[in-house]
């Protein structure tokens, strides 16, 4: 294993909302929603997004574009533009004390895959809003958008964590499914820290199989290169597995370890139990669960206490939306009682704990 304080140095909590919060808030304002929030004066959802139709031609008859106005809210009430009325779910705008943010230089990264695929989003929201159809899919044509944004530093050094530790919990030979894997960052990432892992990837789309296989080629060639003899990877597409919402081709016990990066996200509200169930089911008994996603900042700053973190899991929230199937980032609490009462337990710490950084990294057993 890797020490820890290594694999940790990858990650920088909040530095794409640092980047990307001027550029929201600016689009807030040419877009005009801050304008229509400043003449309701106290209003609640439904008023603002029937303002936000009337005068902005915003399309709230189907997808998730209500949800992301309920999300501007929430970042707006973070970064102090907005605050709760004293009664009811509402809301005022403030009248001072308005600026926009400029960015920190020493936040500033070039070619970062996350600020690089929000401001992609961003460009995006616009037309979006207005009832376009949602203009980024796992698809062929978004393949290169999915090549860098699911490949980024932060989301490297996050695999990495969650690898190390499931690997210390299951055994080095152990049996490790990836879930939606995608373009294969979690399949290479996995081969290098757990090389003795006989690896299972699974996806609902073929479109990334290609650079999935390659980056899977690659890590077997390291590892040969280096002495270490690492399993072939077993392959399951859309023939064999529709997606969430569809049981896993696999028998009950067949995996020792599950790692679910970034898929989280892309689960029916209403499938979700489903979903877990079903994955519990295709972990053995004692089997560890390990998710990459982001947990949603709850009002009272308990499990996601960092305004930074707040800010970039509400812009990526946000800018992502545009992607088609996407359905957000859940709350905490939600999590930690649909998990324990599924049969999981914590994973990560003696104490039991379930997550860390700020919620983002969840490992669980199977109890």
């Amino acid at each position: 294993m890797y020490p820890m304080n290594e694999i940790l140095r990858g990650i920088r909590p909040g530095m794409p909302g640092r980047r990307m919060l001027p550029e929201l808030l600016a689009l807030v304002v040419r877009e005009g929603v801050l304008e229509r929030s400043r003449a309701l004066s106290v209003f609640n959802l439904d008023e603002l997004c029937g303002s936000l139709h009337r005068e902005l031609g915003y399309d709230f008859s189907r997808g998730n574009r209500r949800r992301m106005i309920r999300l501007l809210i929430d970042l707006l009430v973070d970064c102090g533009w907005m605050e709760p009325a004293r009664y009811g779910d509402r809301w005022s705008c403030r009248l001072h004390g308005i600026h926009l943010p400029g960015e920190n230089p020493a936040d500033a990264t070039e070619g970062d895959g996350q600020v690089d695929f929000f401001r992609r989003c961003l460009r995006l929201v616009p037309g979006y809003l207005r009832g376009e159809e949602a203009p980024i899919a796992f698809d062929a044509e978004n393949l290169h958008v999915w090549e860098e944004f699911l490949g980024c530093d932060e989301f490297q050094a996050c695999r990495s964590v969650l690898l190390d530790r499931m690997a210390s919990i299951a055994g080095d030979s152990a049996s490790l499914l990836d879930l939606c894997h995608g373009p294969g960052w979690g399949i290479e990432r996995a081969m290098e820290r757990w090389p003795e892992a006989r690896i299972t990837a699974i996806d609902f789309t073929d479109a990334f199989a290609g650079s999935a296989k390659v980056r899977a080629d690659r890590g077997y060639a390291r590892n040969a290169a280096r002495g270490r003899v690492s399993a072939p990877v077993e392959w399951f597409g859309p023939s064999d597995w529709k997606g969430f919402g569809h049981p896993l081709p696999f028998p009950e016990g067949a995996f020792d370890a599950v790692l679910f990066s970034c898929g989280d996200s892309y689960i029916r509200p209403d499938a979700r139990n489903a979903v877990y169930a079903d994955l519990r089911r295709v972990l053995a008994p004692g089997g560890i669960l390990g998710i990459l996603t982001r947990g949603y900042p709850d009002p009272e700053h308990r499990h996601v206490p960092s305004y930074w973190v707040r800010v970039t899991v509400l812009i990526h929230d946000f800018s992502e939306s545009v992607c088609a199937g996407w359905h957000g980032f859940h709350d905490v609490g939600e999590n930690q009682e649909m998990f324990s009462r599924l049969g999981f337990r914590g994973a990560w710490s003696p104490g039991g704990a379930m997550n860390l950084l700020d919620s983002a990294l969840w490992i669980l057993k199977k109890g």
